[in-house]
């Protein structure tokens, strides 16, 4: 069977608007916080026709740490669904929990390519946090932060101003 090639998103930060508390990002913890970034559906869109499948990998310990109900996430995960990704792996787990599965352990992006035969080498990673570049490293993908006011710092293989410029990037590469 033929390898595919994957985009692979962060939520926080990249499809939805992160919220600075202490001046770090964060998930939504109520629904007055939650927003879907501009455009996203169109841009999941684009780049699906240029082949790629979508997958959308995130942690999510909020409701492990008291942050967030169930109810709450469930209503926002209801908007995410919506979008047009091919897959959703999510990772409840805490930073204690030690699991494989969160960031910046590859295990969801691992998880994906085994299910939908993704060729790690052709496929890229966009997020905006160290854990997302070091999940992209770890699994053999190329990392693309979406720059912000917080991650200034931090190293990956692209940088952008916005989602819609890692299009671009992946669009000019690959076509």
């Amino acid at each position: 069977m033929k390898k595919r090639r994957a985009i692979f998103f962060d939520r926080d930060g990249v499809i939805v608007t992160p919220i600075l508390r202490n001046g770090k990002p964060t998930a939504p913890w109520r629904r007055d916080e939650f927003q879907i970034e501009v455009d996203v559906h169109q841009i999941l869109s684009l780049i699906g026709s240029f082949g790629f499948l979508r997958i959308l990998v995130t942690n999510q310990p909020d409701i492990a740490y008291g942050h967030l109900s169930p109810r709450e996430w469930r209503w926002m995960q209801s908007y995410i669904e919506q979008l047009p990704f091919d897959d959703i792996f999510v990772c409840f787990h805490t930073r204690a929990d030690d699991c494989l599965c969160k960031k910046p352990k590859p295990g969801m992006l691992l998880e994906a390519a085994k299910k939908w035969h993704i060729d790690l080498a052709h496929s890229y990673m966009i997020g905006d946090t160290d854990a997302d570049a070091k999940a992209a490293a770890a699994a053999g993908c190329k990392s693309i932060l979406v720059e912000a006011p917080y991650n200034k710092e931090l190293q990956s293989d692209y940088k952008v101003n916005c989602l819609f410029d890692a299009t671009l990037l992946i669009q000019n590469n690959v076509l």
